[in-house]
């Protein structure tokens, strides 16, 4: 009985609470007598009464939520002379400064954006005296009721200039106020100066960085972010410290295309998320940089680029189009690439321990060898958004990866035999059709649950040739031979997944908080037919869950949270399933306005890529073989990173140190097989291996040597790692160095940039990077803009990638060489068009893509 008791009374008082009125309202420059119409019409109870002429020129533009008719009344009101008595059943609303005159206009900035809550004075002419005064609404509107024909208009916001000049009390249109210096919380900004957070930097964009950028790569080079560095060529962002670069334009996880298609002069503010938190659910990332943007209402934009090298093959086409009706957005975006490369070569110089004792020396030696791929990538979306209420986006995207050639053809040298001429090919035709659904519903007392739902199809069709032959006079006359060994082989995968997504959040006044989870499940079968046959079956499934709380106190900021997740993924019989946290802290304190202190913890989780759980042999050649392994577990790592950001006007420094410990972390074990000929097969194989720590540090200074005007960027870091393995143990030390600088005047920008090759370390091998050695220079002109690119300035030779290998059995040297890329000249142009008003597309919290095809 007193179950049942219960139950009823929780029934009533639901019911109680779902009976309660809710307003919820979206007026955009609707008249103040409309709107109380309109407010009239919704109230249950209240009849509301007011003079229509008297409030007819006062507009509203307000999103309204409230739990009741008066206090809707009161935020439409806002800073308006107006005044409310609220009765039993009535409520009048009145004008309290009567005037037949009325100074009405609209406040915007430089981008003819409206200036909410600026405060507007009205002086005496003569003596300059206080008359009366008002505030400016969301839409930059003010209606100022006063007796005088004219007066002296005051108007002060902050980050603007003043205004103070004589008008007529009358309708006087737009006021434009321009842009001074952002102050905020105390902390006054110049320029495109960072405001630090406890996860992030607030950078604001100066006239000069958006003027002389035609998109969002642009934007983002001119902003010099520490350890970022911007490939304007390759349409690239890369972290100085190894990990992955997340872009999001409001808090979307943006592709290329979307990049591409931003209009610099739409962003409001860059926020650079140098400790990404729970919710982005992805352990490698060093770093995310969510732009945010005002959008369209109406109208449409669009634009097209493309970029030409004169050396190489080398193409970057690209094309937008938005048209914007109402709530609605509707969008294409495609884009192309091509790449051509003949003077490619890859060289290996070995030396092999048999368990015998003997040791062997063999070099690779590399011809020039032909690469080519294109890509084809068409996305068309559809946007609805109610600011501050609802958004759905859907979006359908097609990538298209070709790559008919890819050789590497080498000579093979080995003392005491004949040389050998190794062809090797590779193929690879990859289609990838999404789609792509989200909705954000906006809730009362600033809450927010965003859904997100993937599903892809990858198709991939593979195809490896590598055949050894009796070397003879030249590489034409060797394959007119029969092969001695052929260790081709075709492979057809077809992945399907799907992936779904949700999160709720609540915004208190100095505290928020995120809950949410995401569940990843998918179907790879890859079928090998040739040398190695073989059907690779994996099942694969993902649970996370995540809680994060974020607050601020003063001077200290804080950010702590806990993610879950359950990895399960199972070939055949073979396979795991195992759950893995992921706790994480990160801590804030403000020494001065200026100075700052961050420190962060986190523990991660890896699992086993779909290729390495393979079970699957590979040969490269007939001495060297590659195993998959189906028993690799996920490992755990433990990072922490304490930092220190020091901003004054013409400098800002970051120093940064870092230690993270990797327990059973998976990396190649190399061991001799004997066959049954006698010789011996070095077949690597991953495993999980004991411990790799990695300790780095990070100093970044910038200098703005002419504000506004020209930049210095210097870059220094030191990297000590230590790796165990079950049969080896390493240490390596590294220091590279870089620097950046840039000019941006009037329409143009010139910027030259030269980095030390970075390198990284894991298990027994160093792999290094491209060097980095770019000079852009270019020229804007209404929506045109025209550049020349310069790839590795000063590398005649071209580009090198070099690694090393240090196994007790192997030690190699490799090296890639792309000769045709040194001193390449990119001719670049873009044209941006635009029509209409600015549009507002909901924030949107989740994205979400697949692109790993399990195949090797």
């Amino acid at each position: 009985m007193r179950r049942f008791s219960a139950i009823i009374f929780l029934l009533c008082t639901f019911a109680l609470a779902m009976s309660a009125q809710h307003i919820q309202r979206n007026y955009h420059n609707r008249s103040m007598s409309d709107v109380l119409i309109d407010l009239d019409k919704a109230s249950k109870r209240y009849k509301i009464s007011f003079i229509y002429n008297e409030l007819e020129d006062f507009t509203v533009t307000q999103n309204v939520k409230t739990a009741n008719i008066p206090d809707a009344i009161r935020k439409v009101i806002g800073f308006y002379p107006m005044q409310m008595t609220v009765g039993d059943s009535l409520i009048t609303v009145e004008c309290i400064r009567k005037s037949e005159r009325k100074l009405i206009g609209r406040l915007i900035d430089n981008h003819n954006l409206p200036v909410e809550f600026a405060n507007i004075q009205l002086l005496n002419p003569k003596d300059s005296s206080f008359l009366c005064g008002g505030v400016s609404n969301a839409n930059g509107d003010f209606v100022i009721p006063c007796q005088q024909k004219q007066a002296l208009m005051k108007v002060s916001f902050v980050g603007y200039k003043t205004i103070c000049k004589l008008v007529p009390i009358a309708r006087i249109g737009n006021v434009k106020m321009q842009a001074n210096s952002y102050l905020l919380k105390g902390v006054t900004v110049e320029a495109a100066r960072v405001v630090e957070k406890v996860d992030r930097q607030i950078i604001f964009p100066t006239k000069e960085q958006v003027k002389t950028a035609s998109n969002g790569y642009d934007l983002l080079d001119n902003l010099s972010l520490p350890t970022i560095i911007v490939n304007r060529a390759e349409r690239k962002v890369q972290s100085l410290k190894g990990g992955d670069v997340q872009i999001r334009i409001n808090d979307v996880k943006a592709s290329m295309q979307d990049v591409l298609a931003l209009q610099p002069d739409e962003v409001t503010k860059v926020e650079f998320i140098n400790v990404p938190g729970l919710k982005y659910g992805d352990s490698n990332l060093d770093a995310v940089i969510n732009y945010q943007v005002r959008r369209r209402y109406a109208g449409y934009v669009g634009g097209v680029s493309t970029m030409q090298g004169t050396k190489a093959g080398f193409n970057n086409s690209d094309g937008y189009f938005k048209y914007n009706v109402k709530k609605s957005e509707f969008s294409i975006n495609y884009s192309f690439s091509y790449r051509s490369v003949e003077e490619r070569s890859y060289e290996s110089l070995g030396t092999y321990h048999l368990p015998t004792g003997k040791t062997l020396h063999r070099n690779y030696l590399g011809y020039d060898s032909p690469f080519l791929y294109t890509t084809n990538n068409v996305q068309l979306g559809y946007n609805l958004s109610e600011p501050d209420k609802y958004t759905l986006n859907v979006r359908l995207n097609f990538y298209n990866h070709n790559s008919p050639v890819r050789g590497m053809n080498q000579l093979y040298q080995e003392s005491g035999k004949a040389n050998q001429y190794l062809q090797n090919n590779r193929k690879m035709l990859e289609q990838i059709p999404s789609l792509d659904i989200y909705y954000s519903l906006n809730m009362p007392h600033d809450q927010n649950l965003a859904l997100n739902l993937v599903g892809t199809y990858i198709g991939t069709d593979y195809q490896y040739r590598m055949r050894e032959y009796t070397f003879n006079k030249s590489p034409d006359e060797s394959v007119k031979n029969a092969p001695l060994t052929d260790y081709s082989y075709d492979a057809t995968g077809r992945k399907r997944s799907l992936i779904g997504e949700g999160t709720y959040s609540k915004n208190w006044k100095q505290m928020a908080l995120s809950v949410g989870g995401q569940y990843n499940i998918s179907h790879t079968d890859n079928i090998y037919v040739g040398s190695s046959n073989a059907d690779t079956e994996l099942k694969y499934s993902n649970l996370y869950l995540f809680t994060q709380l974020q607050g601020q106190q003063k001077w200290f900021s804080y950010q702590v949270g806990v993610g879950a997740t359950r990895s399960s993924i199972h070939q055949g019989e073979n396979g795991y399933s195992k759950w893995l946290f992921r706790p994480q802290v990160t801590l804030q304190a403000k020494a001065s306005d200026r100075l700052s202190f961050k420190w962060s913890s986190k523990i991660t989780s890896d699992i086993p890529s779909l290729s390495d759980l393979s079970e699957l042999r590979q040969y490269s050649n007939s001495f060297e073989a590659r195993d998959g392994n189906s028993g690799l577990k996920p490992f755990t790592g433990y990072n922490n990173t304490l930092s220190a950001s020091w901003n004054i006007p013409l400098m800002s420094v970051y120093l940064e140190g870092n230690w993270t410990y990797y327990d059973k972390p998976i990396a190649t074990s190399i061991l001799p097989e004997k066959r049954e000929d006698g010789s011996y097969l070095f077949v690597s194989k991953p495993e999980n291996q004991k411990s790799h720590d990695y300790k780095h540090l990070l100093l970044t200074p910038e200098v703005h040597l002419i504000k506004d005007h020209l930049d210095l960027n210097l870059m220094c870091e030191y990297q000590n790692v230590k790796t165990k393995g079950l049969d080896y143990s390493h240490e390596f030390n590294y220091f590279s160095y870089g620097a950046e600088i840039r000019y941006m005047t009037g329409n143009w920008n010139i910027g030259y940039g030269a980095y030390k090759v970075e390198k990284s370390f894991w298990g027994e091998k160093t792999n290094g990077g491209e060097p980095t050695s770019n000079l852009a220079v270019t020229y804007s002109y209404k929506n045109w803009q025209f550049g020349v690119l310069g790839l590795f300035v000063f590398y005649p030779h071209g580009c090198v990638y070099k690694d090393e290998l240090f196994n007790k059995y192997v030690q190699q040297k490799n090296k890639v060489r792309l000769a045709d890329q040194g001193n390449m000249l990119v001719f670049a142009a873009s044209f941006n068009f635009s029509h209409g008003r600015r549009y507002h597309t909901g924030s949107r919290k989740l994205n979400n893509s697949d692109r790993d095809n399990g195949i090797r």
